[in-house]
C-alpha cells in the first residue's frame, strides 16, 4: 500500500465548489443575462449561451426565472423600472421650479443610463424580438410622468406647449440616445459630464415650456 507522501508534490488535489446559494446563482444568471442580451439582442440570445457565461447548469435559469422572457424583464426592463419608480419618489421633494426640476431630472437618471448602456443596446437589439409585456415595461413610468406633469401644469395655471405623453417619451428617448450614440456624436470626444448634463437640462426646459398666451 503507498503512504500518501508517495504523491507527485506537482499534482493538484481537484477541490470542490462551495455550494452556491439561490442568491448567488440568481446575481450570476441576471449579470451574464445584461452581457448576453446586450451582445445577441434577444432573439439571438440562448438560454445556454446565458448558463456559459454564468458558469451555471441550463436548468438552473428556468428554476429561477421561469423563462427567457422572464429572464428578460428582470434582467433588462425591471432595472430600469426601479430606477424611474426611485425618481418619481424623488421628484415629489422637488421644488416647483420648472428649470431645476429639469436639471434634477437629468442629474438622476442620465448617469444611470451612462452606467448601464448594456441595458440600453439589450432594448434596441431586441426591438420586435420580446413579448409585449417585456418591451412595455416602462410604460409604468411613462403613464405616471405624464401624470404628474399634468397634475403640475394645473397648479401652475399653465397650458402645454408640447403633450406630455410626447414629451416623457422623448425626453428618455434624447439622454438614451445621447448615451447610444455619444461615439458617433463626437468621435473626438465630447464634452465634460457636467456640460453635457446641463446642456441636456436646458433642451428639456426649453421642449417643456408652456404655451405662450
Amino acid at each position: 500500500m503507498h503512504d500518501i507522501s508517495d504523491r507527485p508534490q506537482d499534482v493538484a488535489v481537484p477541490r470542490r465548489r462551495a455550494r452556491r446559494s439561490t442568491a448567488e446563482i440568481r446575481a450570476l444568471i441576471l449579470d451574464a443575462a445584461r452581457a448576453v442580451f446586450a451582445e445577441r439582442g434577444f432573439a439571438g440570445a440562448t438560454t445556454r449561451h446565458i448558463a456559459a457565461r454564468a458558469e451555471v447548469a441550463e436548468p438552473l435559469i428556468f428554476n429561477n426565472f421561469g423563462s427567457k422572457e422572464a429572464l428578460f424583464t428582470e434582467a433588462v426592463t425591471e432595472p430600469f423600472n426601479a430606477r424611474f419608480r426611485e425618481f418619481l419618489d424623488y421628484s415629489d421633494t422637488l421644488p416647483p421650479d420648472r428649470e431645476e426640476r429639469s436639471m434634477r431630472f437629468v442629474q438622476a437618471l442620465y448617469p444611470f443610463l451612462r452606467d448601464h448602456a448594456d441595458l440600453l443596446l439589450a432594448m434596441v437589439k431586441s426591438r420586435g424580438d420580446v413579448d409585449a409585456a417585456a418591451i412595455h415595461g416602462l410604460d409604468d413610468y411613462f403613464t405616471r410622468a405624464v401624470a404628474r406633469m399634468r397634475s403640475q401644469y394645473e397648479q401652475a395655471g399653465l397650458e402645454f406647449d408640447v403633450p406630455p405623453e410626447l414629451m416623457v417619451r422623448y425626453g428618455f428617448g434624447m439622454l438614451a440616445g445621447s448615451v447610444l450614440l455619444g461615439d458617433w456624436f463626437f468621435p473626438e470626444g465630447g464634452p465634460d459630464t457636467d456640460v453635457e448634463e446641463s446642456v441636456l437640462a436646458r433642451m428639456l426646459f426649453k421642449a417643456s415650456e408652456p404655451k405662450q398666451l
